[in-house]
């Protein structure tokens, strides 16, 4: 055995006092070579395992044998760190890459391998010319040689996943632990994905243990699948049996009648084109042109890197763009997103968001994130708002795009601020804290299968699958009329995820909320979706 874990117990400790068992093993073993999926619903234990395997947690009973080294509770932060020697895990949802080129991404890899920090050597050196060559065949069992001198930020969602692949193997790891790897690909960058780490099994011998909602993932790939349920292992044995198992608490799909209103988004003969050195054109949406009427659920699918991430953005105007119009209408009047200014403010309020790479404010409070949502969405903090901009001296155009940031990811925000000479501190300062009554939220936690009592936890104490939830939530609270969703289930297990879709489709039905959602997952697109819109070689086309 190459793994063993016995008698484990592993308890966190909330911010609330409480303390939460994530785990409690009896045995599990793992054979050199084999490949394990791990499967679950959200908040199972999966990635706490996978993290204690990593040698990245610590935990309060039982041992650990991993390749040979032993864990307990009493091992010492140098025993972790032999074990994260043996090991390399890719997290789900993680995309730390340098800002360079995707081989010097590896190359810095291979550089914390032989000098113990992730140095890019100087270009005319020997080991330069030896890391590159290396970096390349690690580039080619991934399938993302021919993207080697590309900028790694260009890359589409799937691209970055095998990119993070390749210098996760740099580490030269005796196990590869995975954590939703396929997580926002679509079919067939997930097929690639499959593909290399058969190669990778394969070609490399290396133990592959991998924690997957989708169960076409574990059919792939799994020899053998851990079911899991409240940090106990409920049963293993085959895919199929197993898939079987978990998917017989599936609800039933929501159905019901509904009313669709008149237009309420068009977009005319859009273009936006990105183009970055090198690597050249890396996206080109022409002359784009649709409408979504109020009451819709609208699906975009197409392939990774196709331009369906940039079409959320800018129907949610936070792109703009190149040529044409963007138009919104949630009220009476239609507004122009590229044009900035008051009306375009109170169009804003009305939309809510969840980003592809959302990422929560990793020490801050459940309950915090819900009142900041309602506070920058609520008419009477936003003419608060736009009193104080008047009073420092802000325009209105300037505050429409201050006002833009606060649906943006911090990281980004910052980033913009920055480039109008703004700190990212005037977003707290034209929306200061105030208490908001949080009861309204219950009803929409429960029917996502969250608990209450989770807004007084912080973001950190959260499993994959609740942040991602967690993210739904707040950009529905405030009950936008128009809600933008971009690779909202990648983290969400089938049996959560019906929950989530019938959730949707109850707030479609008595609000009237226009939805837009962009997935890869395309059973479920059609399950929720009126119409569905493929976006493909720079074009929209409906999907009869």
């Amino acid at each position: 055995m190459i793994v063993e874990v016995r008698n484990l117990v592993k308890k966190y400790t909330l911010s609330d006092g409480k303390t939460l068992k994530a785990l409690e093993l009896d045995y599990l073993g793992i054979e050199k070579g084999e490949m394990v999926g791990l499967l679950g619903k959200s908040g199972s234990g999966k990635t706490t395992l996978l993290r204690i395997l990593r040698g990245a947690e610590i935990f309060d009973e039982g041992e650990v044998l991993i390749d040979g080294l032993r864990l307990t509770p009493e091992s010492t932060r140098g025993d972790f760190r032999n074990v994260m020697e043996k090991t390399a895990i890719h997290l789900q949802r993680s995309f730390g890459l340098w800002s360079e080129k995707v081989v010097e991404n590896v190359i810095r890899a291979l550089a914390y391998l032989r000098f113990g920090e992730e140095i890019l050597p100087e270009w005319d050196s020997v080991y330069y010319e030896e890391m590159h060559e290396e970096a390349m065949k690690l580039l080619e069992i991934v399938d993302l040689k021919h993207k080697a001198e590309c900028w790694a930020e260009i890359l589409s969602g799937g691209e970055k996943q095998r990119l993070i692949l390749a210098r996760q193997l740099a580490k030269k790891p005796s196990i590869l632990l995975l954590d939703e790897f396929g997580t926002m690909t679509c079919p067939e960058t997930r097929k690639k994905a499959i593909e290399t780490i058969k190669r990778v099994n394969e070609e490399l011998g290396i133990t592959v243990i991998f924690s997957s909602h989708m169960p076409e993932i574990h059919r792939e790939l799994a020899e053998r699948v851990v079911l899991m349920d409240r940090g106990k292992i409920l049963d293993q044995g085959s895919a199929e049996e197993m898939i079987s198992k978990f998917l017989a608490e599936l609800e039933p799909p929501k159905v019901g009648r509904k009313r669709i209103g008149g237009e309420v988004i068009r977009l005319e003969n859009v273009r936006k084109r990105y183009y970055v050195v090198p690597g050249g054109q890396t996206l080109d949406l022409r002359d784009v042109s649709f409408s979504i009427r109020r009451g819709e659920i609208v699906g975009f699918i197409g392939k990774s890197g196709s331009g369906k991430t940039v079409l959320a953005r800018l129907i949610s105007g936070l792109e703009l763009p190149d040529q044409g119009k963007v138009m919104l209408r949630p009220e009476r009047k239609w507004v122009n997103l590229s044009e900035f200014g008051r009306k375009n403010v109170e169009i804003r309020r009305k939309i809510g968001i969840l980003h592809q790479e959302f990422a929560l404010p990793f020490w801050a409070k459940v309950g915090e994130m819900v009142s900041y949502k309602i506070r920058i969405k609520r008419e009477t903090a936003v003419q608060e708002a736009m009193k104080k901009a008047e009073e420092l001296g802000i325009s209105e155009s300037l505050f429409d795009a201050i006002y833009r940031m606060t649906d943006l990811p911090k990281e980004e925000a910052e980033i913009r601020l920055r480039r109008l000479g703004l700190p990212y501190g005037i977003i707290n300062e034209l929306f200061p804290e105030s208490s908001e009554d949080l009861t309204n939220v219950y009803p929409i936690l429960e029917r996502i299968n969250l608990p209450a009592e989770i807004l007084e936890r912080q973001s950190h104490e959260l499993s994959g699958g609740e942040a991602v939830r967690l993210g739904i939530a707040l950009a529905s609270i405030t009950k936008p009329k128009i809600l933008v969703l971009d690779e909202p289930f990648g983290d969400i297990d089938p049996v959560t995820l019906r929950k989530v879709a019938n959730f949707l489709k109850e707030m479609n039905l008595k609000d009237r909320t226009t939805i837009i959602v962009v997935s890869h997952q395309h059973e479920l697109i059609k399950e929720l979706s009126d119409r569905v819109l493929l976006v493909e070689n720079g074009k929209v086309q409906e999907v009869k």
